[in-house]
């Protein structure tokens, strides 16, 4: 076994067309973070955790304008989610940075057009939005992925009260 002061000190673990934080200058001395390559666009990782924050800002003005026949079970079913969803959103950008690094902007949330739509219908968007673009996150990263599946059994969770929980 060799000892750590004889391992090969060049040696890159790093893809050639990954990112390297602004603030930091890729060279041999100094850390290069091995993100994904898709981390600057809008439907990378940032956008990914963005819609996230989105839908806990959605689901809360939901619970707040919920007046139909079933007002209290929408309300509550809405409230469990945007509560439950802070911790999941915590746990994945966690866990993420502590892999990457810190994660330093995220998209503005806007509500607007997303407060329009019945709740039902934005609660299933908002699946399909994970499931089509969790991809941004590397297949390898499992433990990620187990934390997306989380998101996505309370969003289906959400999805059941309202439809059927009346």
């Amino acid at each position: 076994m060799k000892k750590f002061t004889q391992l090969n000190k060049n040696r890159k673990n790093f893809k050639s067309d990954e990112i390297v934080d602004s603030d930091i200058k890729p060279n041999n001395k100094q850390l290069q973070l091995n993100l994904p390559q898709s981390e600057n666009n809008v439907g990378g990782v940032i956008g990914f955790f963005s819609k996230l924050f989105e839908s806990r800002e959605v689901a809360h003005i939901f619970h707040l304008q919920v007046k139909d026949g079933n007002a209290y079970s929408a309300h509550k079913s809405l409230e469990d989610y945007y509560e439950d969803i802070l911790e999941l959103i915590d746990d994945i950008i966690e866990v993420y940075q502590g892999q990457y690094g810190i994660i330093k902007e995220y998209d503005m949330i806007n509500t607007k057009e997303a407060i329009d739509k019945d709740p039902v219908d934005y609660f299933e968007e908002l699946a399909n939005f994970i499931k089509n673009e969790r991809k941004c996150i590397s297949e390898e990263d499992t433990h990620l992925h187990s934390i997306i599946d989380e998101v996505v059994i309370l969003i289906y969770k959400t999805l059941y009260k309202l439809k059927n929980l009346k």
